[in-house]
């Protein structure tokens, strides 16, 4: 008995010196909202929709010190639709048709593991591409609801978004913040077999991004191509800026998007205006120019965050895109069937994290 109560004993002590080793986390985030929507010639919906403010999510994360600066770490996390309970998609080859998931739960936001020191931070898995960042970082609105930059800074080719915020099977590296410069370099692959031929590097994905934060200031730039003999091989690049007034936050924002022989350019500026100590004001105004594709359009857009507590916040929001040159490929949700038409919105909801 003795030997048996020392042996469990024993066990215990190793099990809670693993888990004191070992750091695991349940998180998560909701948005809901109300979201009214007018499109010219194509009358108007009004909907619960979701991640006006933030994008809701379900997630597990975790890091193990292994000692000398040395740690290991994981990020699972999955896209939510909490208005149905349904889950995101996530992509299984960074090309179209490569899909999966749909309707269901899928770590589609995030999937790696990591290694990481002093020199920085190797990931292998799903995760965000260099040229994505700064679409939200520089953009008042980030890439949600109707005031999002990705209304006109997203490629227009549907096939070409398959890569334009994440990339599957990549391997990265995240720079260590080096007087204020940071950087990020990736490179994923589309897992096609050599006997594909022509098509053996499509979903094949390479970029970086090179970044300097010091006090106020903020300015990235960054790059990716992928690869797609189908539908032309895809090029997003951007740069960005920011600078804290205190009064204001002031942004700034150009992008690209060439697939083949279609351009889309697109411009931003905008601010963050704090109001008290639980307020803030967004505006953001960005205007598009077309080459071979869709048309030129602005969107403008107001809206205003009040937090509630650490973990909950309210929001209401109006933006307004306008298309130019008698054409119809941009809205707010809700497709503009007259030509040169606007499409109009306004939503307000709540988040709350966990």
């Amino acid at each position: 008995m003795k030997k048996t109560s020392l042996a469990l004993a024993a066990a215990s002590l190793l099990a809670a010196s693993a888990a004191q080793a070992q750091s695991v986390e349940i998180f998560g985030l909701l948005d809901l909202n109300y979201l009214h929507v007018n499109s010219d010639g194509n009358g108007s919906i009004n909907k619960i929709g979701s991640d006006g403010n933030l994008s809701s999510r379900l997630g597990f994360r975790g890091t193990e010190d292994l000692g000398g600066g040395l740690k290991a770490g994981f990020w699972l996390e999955g896209a939510l639709n909490p208005q149905d309970g349904s889950g995101g998609t996530t992509s299984t080859t960074n090309q179209p048709g490569g899909s999966a998931g749909s309707g269901g739960f899928t770590f589609g936001r995030r999937s790696t593991v990591s290694l990481s020191s002093q020199y920085g931070e190797l990931r292998v898995g799903r995760d965000y591409v260099p040229g994505f960042w700064n679409l939200s970082h520089f953009s008042p609105f980030g890439t949600n609801g109707i005031g999002s930059s990705s209304f006109l800074f997203y490629p227009v080719p549907s096939g070409a978004r398959i890569t334009h915020v994440r990339a599957s099977n990549s391997v990265g590296y995240f720079l260590p913040k080096l007087g204020g410069f940071y950087g990020q370099a990736m490179m994923a692959f589309g897992n096609n077999p050599s006997t594909a031929g022509a098509k053996s590097d499509d979903g094949n994905v390479t970029g970086i991004r090179l970044g300097y934060e010091q006090g106020p200031f903020n300015i990235a730039a960054a790059t990716n191509r992928t690869q797609n003999v189908t539908l032309g091989n895809y090029t997003q690049r951007n740069i960005g800026a920011s600078y804290n007034f205190g009064v204001v936050k002031a942004m700034a924002l150009w992008g690209e998007n060439i697939t083949g022989v279609q351009k889309t350019t697109t411009k931003l500026i905008g601010a963050h205006v704090p109001v008290g100590q639980t307020g803030q004001v967004r505006l953001a105004y960005s205007t598009l120019s077309a080459k071979g594709v869709a048309n030129d359009a602005n969107h403008l857009a107001l809206g205003y965050v009040h937090t509630l507590s650490k973990r909950t916040a309210v929001y209401g929001h109006y933006a307004r895109i306008s298309n130019k040159n008698n054409g119809t490929a941009f809205d707010l949700g809700l497709g503009v069937t007259r030509p040169g038409g606007s499409s109009t919105g306004y939503e307000f909801g709540i988040r709350h994290s966990f």
